[in-house]
């Protein structure tokens, strides 16, 4: 599988199940409404277990490039970084939803002190764009992180599909 690595960021595809990965903290991709009913939060939602989401309500609107930080829940992951790419459940996402999304989630990281970040897909889903460039959009705004410690981050695949979306990325080749 594609990885990369820089003295700021280890970019790397996992495909571990979501409540199984030890991170820091796991990109929990919503709406400003902070509503977790549309994948990939309603996974999250399920993997974390009841009270994820009325952490995050009273936080909201949240404006996309905004990030809240929760717990996780019974996941693995330390934390959940709540990113809205979209203003309603189902709107319709952008690819500069996706960039901005990212790097609310660089800048939560910063601020918190975090080292490892698992990322799914996002954006790329029902009224979204299509999975090659929410991926590129994702890996262009780590690839760019400069940070004060290095980032390690997960690309979370859920399928195949997932895997060969993130390696075009990586690999910067055409899909």
């Amino acid at each position: 599988m594609a990885s990369e690595q820089n003295e700021y960021t280890d970019i790397q595809i996992c495909t571990l199940p979501w409540d199984q990965v030890e991170c820091d903290a796991f990109v929990c991709p919503t709406n400003s409404e902070g509503s977790m009913s549309q994948f990939p939060a309603s996974k999250i939602r399920d993997l974390a277990g009841p009270g994820i989401e009325e952490q995050v309500r009273p936080h909201t609107p949240l404006a996309i490039g905004a990030a809240f930080v929760s717990g996780a829940g019974r996941m693995r992951a330390h934390h959940l970084i709540h990113v809205p790419n979209t203003d309603k459940p189902g709107g319709k996402v952008q690819v500069e939803d996706v960039l901005r999304a990212t790097a609310a989630v660089l800048v939560a990281a910063r601020v918190k002190g975090f080292t490892t970040i698992a990322m799914p897909l996002m954006g790329a889903f029902e009224s979204g764009i299509p999975a090659e460039e929410a991926a590129r959009a994702i890996h262009s705004e780590f690839k760019s992180f400069r940070g004060e410690r290095p980032l390690k981050v997960f690309l979370m695949a859920r399928d195949a599909n997932d895997v060969e979306v993130f390696e075009v990325a990586i690999d910067g080749g055409p899909p």
